[in-house]
């Protein structure tokens, strides 16, 4: 931490007219969260995919046999098809024979397919101070805790929109395969865990030249210079500011 204070410092104090005026290192309280979650995957329709479902609307079929002698498809294919379709709840066994459900016929107009849901669990963190989900290297930090810190967020105070937005940030959707959109589909459950304390650096500084007093804070997490922290640091002491260093 030493050395990047000093590299930090070097980095302000290159310009001739800044003097550095005092500094500090606390800690940024961030809630941490274990969401639970449910994703599916949306691809579209081969011509093959359509033309099964297509059958089962418009035909009478018991057996992946019977639809494998219409589209000259291997029975074992279309059996795996039917074992897709089944589990996705897009099709049907009624009286002995396969019929399109109400999810399928919109499938299949919308030529999108998408998977059976599977289950995921993703740690997302919250600064209460910022309002905002946070992405980045977590390291605790023992340190007094920032002076301005907001008060943490309930677990119900947040919407699923909220939820979805922060998985977002941390890449719980991107995926391998291509031409496959990943999508959230539900949120199961939030547990809060034990909160992160981040580390941050701020440096108290005045700009001979133009005789500024400001604020520069060293965000560890997100690794770059935290505005909103600077910010809210002057709208609390420049004043006090202003009258230690400026009338001295």
């Amino acid at each position: 931490m030493k050395e990047l204070e000093n590299k930090l410092r070097n980095e302000l104090l290159h310009d001739t007219n800044v003097k550095l005026l005092a500094t500090a290192t606390w800690s940024l309280p961030v809630q941490s969260f274990d969401v639970s979650f449910e994703t599916v995957e949306r691809t579209k329709m081969d011509i093959l995919m359509k033309m099964l479902l297509t059958a089962f609307r418009t035909g009478s079929f018991a057996t992946a046999e019977e639809v494998s002698k219409l589209l000259v498809v291997e029975p074992l294919f279309i059996q795996d098809m039917i074992d897709k379709f089944e589990q996705t709840a897009m099709i049907q066994k009624a009286a002995g024979t396969y019929t399109l459900t109400e999810k399928g016929r919109q499938q299949l107009e919308s030529g999108v397919y998408v998977s059976v849901p599977e289950n995921e669990d993703a740690t997302v963190y919250y600064s209460a101070s910022h309002v905002q989900f946070f992405v980045g290297n977590v390291v605790d930090h023992a340190k007094e805790t920032y002076r301005y810190a907001n008060k943490t967020r309930a677990t119900t105070a947040f919407t699923d929109e909220e939820w979805r937005n922060a998985l977002e940030t941390v890449r719980v959707t991107e995926s391998e395969k291509e031409h496959v959109q990943k999508v959230i589909q539900s949120i199961k459950t939030v547990t809060e865990l034990e909160p992160k304390f981040v580390p941050c650096i701020e440096f108290q500084l005045h700009n001979l030249g133009n005789e500024r007093l400001y604020a520069r804070v060293w965000n560890t997490m997100t690794e770059q210079w935290d505005e909103q922290l600077e910010a809210q640091i002057l709208e609390h002491e420049l004043a006090q500011w202003r009258e230690r260093y400026l009338t001295e």
